[in-house]
């Protein structure tokens, strides 16, 4: 196509395309900024946009304009046109988010550098991927110089160059499937969505449905418009839950507009004495609030441990989740989820939504935004990983000027961290290519990656910062764990030592429980050891299969957060290990620390900490919890024997439970509901009616009779050793 075409031609062929396939059209627009800004401009004056957004930097023309930052206020909404200026920087998480804004019809105009020299900008996005004190300039350009060979390919998309290259993508046209109901569904496979959601509350108990969807496919409207019927037709109380509010909106929109109930809340419906209620994950456990049915939209951002009590306590329950999002994937979610299903609701029924709601098959801008974000990013298969039962596996880490390289290797890699962790997102690609402190290594089984590890280099920090680190008067990019140890734990040296901070670990699901995860610890820290690096660490979300697996490897628990975190329900905890002498004397000093404060926590901002996250972080701490004298021994015999009350037996009853649960007492084995009533009772000071509560027991007498049997249990062990 000649370049005489201008670009008002350019975007009417586009639009038209666009309006007749019911489909989105993008434009990549590459040259210099004014040249980019002149083009723009012609292609949004050629064109009647009832709504349309320019994001990144300042055109100089009435448009709205908003930041990359302010992308997710516009999740939900409509759009004509979006432009964005690549020359602000390019957010890949914005893209993501944005580009699913765009209705049928409608184009995205992507204005960036020339492509053979995008690799080289100085994008604004490196400050929030620059480690103190390298900067910005230490940052690659591995993930834009992806992004713009994905370009030059042309697949799904046009592109008009300042330097004279022009190509026009116009894919075939298929006219689209027409389809609606009365109730607002726009696909088949959606009212088929509804359907299913409305058996669960109708039919037999213990039947869930795992509804998983792409972005764009109806999955929350479908929730909302099942919830809304099912209010109709008598059904009395629905409970929505998310990793959060805004992520249910659109449920509850829906619901409203079923009932056709204007301007309703964004928590809470209520129509003819029937109620749609939103609750928190972390608040539904603890309430156990009853209900007909429980909808658990976006289920891949709640932990499976939340989401495995959710199934246990509610008889009719919806999970719901993206399978491919800008925020992250529901993969992860279908495969790890599912063992738990098969255990406990061997019946359970799944359900994919395939055609879009927003925009028709084939979309080529959907197409361009999963190559862009590699949401579509794969593990290698089983097969392909065969040979690791005829040749083994070697350890090795990863040249990521040869992984951007590889588009196999990469969405391998890629594709094991989105079905580990429920918080992958497309930027955690671009941090993994281009990240300056950022290094990868992986168990290779032949040329396919069986298990990967990302690590972050952090510390060595000037003694200039010593003091304002430790006093929390500042704060500097990356450095987590030494910056953590010093404000939090106290130890202000922490920062001089060379640490290695695991980000993210990943083991192909059908090679799991065959200890590879620790092989590929062990290859790390045999790598930084001998790199004289100090220490090994990890800051996760705890729950009791994670806290088993790194005290595994070798990790000591030295640092509890003390607050849950909003999104997952849960604490987050840093474990450490020890690779130097310094590395062990600092470790040691913050496992110190932590024992002797744990113990005020429990019975403080930590006392609603589940049992099963207290008991593993007990272990083999050394406080020392008092010397046991005779007078000491003597109340634990009278409490357990007589009618004594506890609170007048506390002060030693408090130093064996300690020295018992923390593993000092290593031949003393007690049942686990006993522990869990130590816990509750003794070091989080619950009252006897709570504990009752919590362990399901009839009342203060019951919880009294335990505990009196538990610490007969030590009595009678102690007694025997003597």
């Amino acid at each position: 196509m000649e370049q005489a075409l201008s670009i008002r031609a350019i975007v009417k062929i586009l639009r038209e395309e666009a309006r007749a396939s019911r489909q989105r059209r993008l434009l990549v627009l590459s040259g210099s900024q004014r040249w980019c800004f002149e083009q723009a401009e012609s292609a949004i004056n050629e064109i009647d946009l009832q709504s349309m957004l320019w994001v990144g930097g300042e055109p100089g023309l009435p448009v709205k304009t908003i930041q990359p930052c302010q992308a997710k206020q516009w999740l939900g909404q409509e759009t004509d046109l979006i432009v964005i200026n690549a020359w602000a920087g390019f957010d890949v998480d914005a893209f993501g988010a944005l580009s699913g804004t765009v209705k049928a019809g409608g184009l995205l105009l992507l204005l960036t550098p020339p492509l053979h020299q995008w690799h080289r900008f100085n994008d604004p996005e490196h400050q929030r991927i620059a480690v103190y004190p390298e900067g910005e300039a230490a940052v690659s350009g591995r993930y834009l110089a992806r992004l713009a060979r994905l370009i030059n390919g042309g697949q799904g998309l046009s592109y008009l160059s300042e330097d004279g290259g022009l190509y026009v993508d116009q894919p075939e046209i298929r006219t689209p499937a027409n389809y609606s109901d009365a109730q607002g569904c726009i696909t088949k496979g959606q009212a088929s969505a509804v359907e299913a959601i409305k058996k669960v509350a109708q039919g037999h108990r213990k039947r869930p449905l795992v509804l998983t969807a792409d972005r764009g496919r109806g999955k929350s409207s479908a929730l909302g418009i099942a919830a809304g019927q099912l209010i109709q037709e008598g059904i009395k109380k629905i409970i929505v839950t998310a990793p959060s509010l805004v992520a249910a909106e659109q449920v509850f929109c829906h619901a409203a507009g079923v009932l056709q109930i204007p301007d309703g809340q964004k928590n809470e419906v209520l129509w003819q004495g029937g109620q749609i209620i939103f609750r928190a994950p972390d608040e539904l456990i603890r309430s156990r609030d009853a209900c007909d049915l429980l909808l658990i939209d976006e289920a891949a951002a709640i932990p499976a441990s939340l989401l495995q009590k959710l199934l246990m306590s509610y008889s009719r329950t919806v999970f719901s989740s993206t399978i491919h999002g800008y925020e992250g994937t529901g993969r992860g979610f279908a495969v790890r989820f599912r063992k738990i299903l098969n255990q406990l609701t061997p019946q359970w029924r799944a359900m994919h939504i395939e055609e879009p709601v927003r925009w028709a098959l084939g979309d080529p801008l959907e197409t361009f935004t999963f190559d862009a974000l590699m949401l579509k990013a794969m593990p290698a298969t089983r097969d392909e990983l065969s040979i690791m039962q005829e040749q083994g596996y070697r350890f090795e880490k990863l040249d990521r000027d040869q992984l951007v390289g590889n588009d196999r290797l990469l969405s391998e890699l890629f594709g094991l961290l989105v079905l580990a962790h429920y918080k992958t997102r497309p930027f955690d690609l671009r941090h993994l290519l281009d990240g300056s402190n950022i290094e990868i290594y992986a168990l290779r089984a032949g040329e396919h990656i069986l298990a990967t590890v990302l690590v972050a280099m952090e510390g060595m920090i000037e003694s200039a910062l010593e003091k304002p680190i430790w006093l929390g008067q500042r704060r500097i990019r990356g450095h987590l764990i030494p910056q953590s140890l010093s404000n939090h734990v106290g130890i202000s040296s922490a920062v001089f030592l060379k640490g290695a901070r695991v980000i993210r670990i990943a083991v192909h699901p059908d090679f799991q429980r065959q200890q590879l995860g620790l092989r590929l610890l062990e290859g790390v820290c045999r790598e930084l050891s001998q790199r004289k690096i100090d220490y090994i660490g990890s800051v996760f979300g705890a729950t009791p299969e994670l806290l088993a697996f790194w005290k595994r490897a070798g990790l000591m628990p030295v640092r509890l957060g003390l607050n849950r975190e909003a999104s997952s329900g849960v604490h987050s905890v840093m474990m450490l290990k020890p690779l130097s002498e310094a590395g062990l004397t600092m470790t040691s000093q913050a496992r110190e620390r932590f024992s002797e404060q744990f113990s005020y926590l429990l019975s403080d901002v930590l006392g609603n900490l589940e049992a099963d996250i207290v008991l593993p972080l007990l272990k083999g701490l050394q406080k020392d919890s008092g010397h046991l004298t005779d007078m000491d021994r003597q109340d634990i015999q009278s409490f357990v024997q007589g009618a004594r009350l506890y609170e007048c037996c506390i002060a030693a009853i408090k130093k064996i439970v300690w020295q018992v649960l923390s593993g000092r007492q290593s031949g003393l084995a007690l049942e686990r509901f006993e522990e869990e009533l130590l816990v509750v009772k003794v070091l989080q000071n619950k009252s006897w009616t709570g504990t009752a509560r919590l362990l399901e027991l009839k009342g203060k007498k019951q919880a009294l009779s335990s505990l009196r049997k538990a610490l007969g249990h030590w009595q009678q062990w102690e007694v025997k050793g003597e």
